[in-house]
């Protein structure tokens, strides 16, 4: 392709998509750590990213007996 316009059309293939297994781990380190309840910290997500992320990855592992909670700006893992 020529430059002329400004621009260049190169052939490539689309890369996979990559899902982050970030909120599964969280999971499967509450999962194993034998508490009742944690809260999370030293994550650089905002709070509601990190509720909503834990929510759909409970949801897509259909992982029972686990609940998300937000207080204030804390957010917690619970067993029921």
């Amino acid at each position: 392709m020529s430059k002329a316009k400004g621009y260049e059309l190169l052939p490539k293939a689309v890369p996979s998509r990559q899902r982050s297994s970030f909120y599964k781990q969280i999971i499967t380190d509450f999962l194993g750590s034998g508490q009742r309840s944690v809260v999370i910290v030293g994550t650089d997500r905002k709070p509601v990213t990190l509720v909503q992320g834990l929510r759909k990855a409970l949801e897509a592992d259909a992982v029972k007996g686990v609940s998300v909670v937000q207080r204030s700006q804390e957010i917690f893992l619970t067993k029921d």
